[in-house]
């Protein structure tokens, strides 16, 4: 190992504005949202602290909207996918795509164009009555996903044609809710030109208006090529090629230059589906960090782009090496529905009607967004000669109230790259007493629960055993698999001098993330979490997984959860977890229901404020 870089942040520095744009993921098709498997997803995204994952991107909703003729709608199901999105406190990226009924076919006749309008307006008056206005008007809505791909209904004047109908049918019940495109998949294809063009100077089909109102421009831009190998992602490159659309736009069309701008699929590697065995481990975690930050030095202040949705598709279901945020066990295949983004709503009843039993474990690249999650709103600079898009060493801090947050990332641009560095962090601009320090880790065999599963597997001695270990794990590797989940955290108590400085040696492995949470001491959480609710599922081994959600008690530290059961409702409770949890959502596997459920929260030095309310389990 090399001698240790230093590395300084003072929190008391000059600071910038440091945007959560990073908070959005998606999948398709949108009729998972009324399965269980997506439910419970939805749960642990819904959960990450601070609203880390905010908003999810589904493609195909309006395939939802059942129809016999233009006009008739039926909304039920619709209904019932965006109200499992809002009660796990998300909010939709909506895009405005699908076809109810296979009713519209060329958008460049007139009356389905004006039926367009009339279904969008509907959409939206429908929303507003049952979310509010002031909810609706958080959410974004979309154009059809890349266009330049999937729209088969006309050519470009129909796909303008179509976007104007979604511009007046959502004006026409609230001009403040915000509509942006196209979601292209090719760089400045044709369709993303005469888009701007129409925009620009085009005539509003409906009003006879130059232009039509644009709110952002959004793209898609990956790291790597669809493959079955283990091309290595082009981060800086992705950088790259969103400039590209940025100085088109800048060039072309400039009255739309300070628009805000969105990545909305910025994946490493196209192909969910892919097996790459790296979606599972630290790797993915080191680089959805370096991504993030790239992203705020190379587009936000050396370019001054307006970022403001960084999204990914890791939101679909699937096992260790897809890209996606959890590891899927138990019988389903989905591989072929998400793959082709097929709705198959003739059997969506049966499904819905005889749940299959599944269990989820959440990688690491899920558990870095908890970690992201807990950056504070303005960001300062760290003196020293680092260049974390050469050497993968990088630094986010961010200060707040007695304190602050310190994310390090090591990751390079090649997936099976190993080794260490050293780092002495001397942190700067804290205010004298005692502090709690939070050291969160992912890496190797932290934060790592593949690892754990793998050993898992090699341990049995006969082939059959192997197998089943991998494909359907029991209920004590299942439960070695979640307690490994979870960052490994270490807490230091120190008494932090006149001078305001903390130094602490640190070692980070190639690849990981390290987050660095200095707190002042006061007084414990004086509020407990609240609106506690349950939901029971079939897990594998005969279980069932009650899963618990709660909204977090206000305050402006880290909070980490404890979740207790106990027989009766006025106890004695003991606490089930088996790490301290930074996300709102716990999933106890029981052999059947009963006993009562209740939540506390606790700060670093492990002081707990008061428990929820009594849940029945």
């Amino acid at each position: 190992m090399t001698d240790a870089t230093p590395i300084r942040v003072d929190l008391n520095g000059p600071a910038r504005p440091w945007k959560r744009f990073w908070r959005s993921t998606g999948f398709s098709p949108a009729e998972l949202l009324l399965e269980p498997e997506m439910r419970q997803a939805l749960a642990h995204l819904g959960a990450v602290p601070n609203r880390g994952i905010e908003y999810l991107r589904v493609h195909y909703m309006l395939d939802l909207v059942k129809a016999d003729r233009l006009g008739a709608y039926d909304w039920s199901l619709l209904d019932q996918a965006l109200d499992t999105i809002v009660e796990h406190r998300l909010r939709p990226f909506f895009e405005l795509m699908g076809n109810p009924g296979k009713l519209y076919t060329d958008f460049n006749e007139d009356a389905q164009v004006r039926h367009w309008r009339d279904l969008v307006e509907a959409l939206a008056r429908r929303c507003i009555e049952r979310y509010g206005a002031e909810e609706v008007r958080t959410w974004y809505f979309e154009t059809w996903n890349e266009p330049d791909i999937w729209w088969k209904l006309g050519g470009e004047v129909a796909f303008n044609n179509y976007y104007d109908a979604c511009s007046e049918g959502l004006k026409a019940v609230d001009p403040a809710l915000r509509l942006g495109g196209p979601g292209v998949a090719r760089r400045v294809p044709p369709i993303f030109r005469s888009f701007l063009a129409h925009c620009d100077t085009g005539t509003n089909y409906f009003t006879g208006e130059t232009g039509v109102r644009l709110d952002f421009i959004s793209v898609h831009e990956k790291g790597a090529v669809k493959h079955a190998e283990d091309l290595t992602p082009d981060t800086v490159g992705i950088c790259r090629h969103e400039m590209e659309a940025v100085n088109y736009v800048r060039e072309h069309h400039p009255r739309f230059a300070g628009l805000p701008f969105i990545n909305n699929e910025c994946d490493p590697q196209i192909g969910w589906e892919i097996y790459h065995t790296w979606h599972a481990m630290p790797y993915f975690a080191g680089l959805i960090a370096k991504v993030i930050d790239q992203h705020q030095r190379l587009l936000v202040e050396a370019e001054g782009v307006d970022y403001d949705i960084l999204s990914n598709d890791n939101g679909f279901l699937g096992r260790w090496g897809q890209r996606t945020h959890l590891a899927y066990f138990g019988a389903r295949q989905f591989d072929a529905a998400q793959r082709d983004w097929v709705t198959d709503l003739a059997a969506l009843a049966a499904r819905r009607a005889n749940p299959e039993p599944f269990d989820y474990v959440k990688k690491p690249g899920l558990t870095v967004m908890e970690l992201l999650a807990l950056l504070g709103d303005s960001r300062v600079d760290q003196a020293g000669a680092l260049d974390p898009d050469r050497t993968g060493l990088g630094v986010i801090a961010t200060p707040s109230a007695g304190g602050g947050a310190v994310l390090l990332y090591n990751s390079v641009d090649r997936i099976w790259r190993s080794g260490a560095s050293a780092v002495t962090l001397e942190i700067a601009g804290l205010e004298p007493g005692r502090h709690s320090v939070g050291i969160f880790e992912i890496a190797q065999d932290k934060g790592d629960p593949f690892s754990v599963w793998e050993a898992q597997a090699l341990a049995n001695e006969s082939n059959a055993d192997q197998l089943a270990a991998l494909n359907l794990p029991n209920a004590e590797q299942l439960a070695a698999l979640r307690q490994a989940q979870e960052p490994a955290l270490t807490v230091r108590r120190v008494e932090v001098r006149a001078d305001g400085r903390l130094a602490l040696d640190l070692t980070l492995l190639l690849p990981s993330v390290a987050l660095v949470v200095v707190a002042r001491e006061a007084k414990p959480p004086s509020e407990a979490p609240a609106n506690l609710r349950r939901q029971a599922y079939r897990g594998l081994n005969g279980s069932t997984n009650q899963v618990l959600f709660w909204d977090a008690p206000a305050g402006g530290q880290v909070q980490l959860f404890d979740v207790l059961w106990g027989e009766a409702e006025d106890g004695p409770f003991q606490v089930v977890n088996p790490a301290g949890l930074l996300s709102t959502m716990y999933l106890h596997a029981v052999p059947s229901p009963g006993g009562w459920y209740r939540v506390r929260a606790r700060d670093l030095s492990g002081r707990e404020g008061p428990a929820s309310a009594a849940v029945r389990g």
